[in-house]
């Protein structure tokens, strides 16, 4: 049974970049999915003299969006894993990934499937995912697999998914702004209407009763005589008032009057104006 163990460390760890000491490079790069290689001179040497937690990053490297690191330590990661080599993947995006990996030294591997991997927290912490007994050190020099006490390390990564957690956030605060956006073109929209329908009301005629010369608004109710004239129902249900019952026959007379005997109260002698 290989011995896998997911470890949680602070970036703070000592970690050692230096000019010349690696050369590294990638091979077989899809779309979702990369090898990469680190080469690390003198590696016999930090085996036998450097310190357990000492680790050699790689540099940065991608698959699609998401941001890996490789990561070596010559003799464990501590006292339980001393004069071992200890291999870990990190994730150094934002965001969580699951991928497939596998990590190899020459024909020893370790490999990993559907592994989930936490990406970078606030406090700048990520999680590494890897072997911390690897290779002993009796067997990597009996195995032959120092090149002149050159060592070098390969992982092959294929990328199963990522949350694009940055993205997500974009995409979210897009749509925030669409709606804001909706909202205010529906303020201004209504607003719009609302004038145009008041300007409407104002600007349309209103008809005029021709007995009591009061424009017939709403709720004012207008009826029609036979002869198609309108008048308010208001002077309509008054006749029995003898003003108006003069009028109404004063009109009887000028006009004819209608069917059945009807008086059209609008009716007026040609040139009579509508006041007098």
């Amino acid at each position: 049974l290989i011995n896998c163990l997911i470890h949680f460390y602070k970036r703070t760890f000592y970690a050692l970049k230096m000019s010349g000491m690696t050369e590294e490079w990638e091979e077989g790069t899809t779309e979702n999915s990369t090898k990469y290689f680190v080469k690390i001179k003198n590696f016999g040497k930090k085996m036998k003299t450097w310190a357990n937690s000492r680790k050699i990053c790689s540099e940065p490297f991608f698959v699609r969006s998401s941001k890996f690191e490789l990561i070596i330590c010559p003799n464990g990661v501590d006292d339980d894993s001393e004069n071992y080599v200890s291999v870990y993947i990190q994730n150094l995006s934002d965001f969580e990934v699951k991928i497939n990996f596998e990590i190899a030294i020459e024909s020893k591997n370790v490999s990993w499937k559907n592994i989930q991997i936490e990406g970078l927290s606030d406090d700048g912490t990520c999680e590494q995912i890897g072997d911390e007994k690897f290779y002993l050190h009796d067997d990597l020099i009996n195995d032959s697999v120092l090149d002149q006490g050159t060592l070098t390390v390969s992982v092959e990564i294929s990328l199963a998914w990522e949350e694009l957690a940055s993205d997500v956030k974009e995409l979210k605060q897009e749509v925030v702004n669409l709606k804001n956006m909706m909202q205010t073109m529906d303020t201004f929209l209504t607003s719009k209407f609302t004038a145009l329908e008041s300007s409407m009301k104002s600007s349309l005629p209103c008809p005029e009763c021709p007995i009591c010369f009061e424009e017939m608004k709403p709720p004012t109710r207008i009826v029609q005589c036979r002869s198609g004239h309108l008048i308010c129902q208001q002077c309509r249900d008054v006749k029995e008032i003898p003003s108006l019952l003069h009028q109404l026959q004063h009109l009887q007379h000028l006009g004819g009057g209608g069917e059945g005997g009807e008086v059209c109260p609008t009716a007026r002698t040609p040139g009579t104006s509508r006041n007098g």
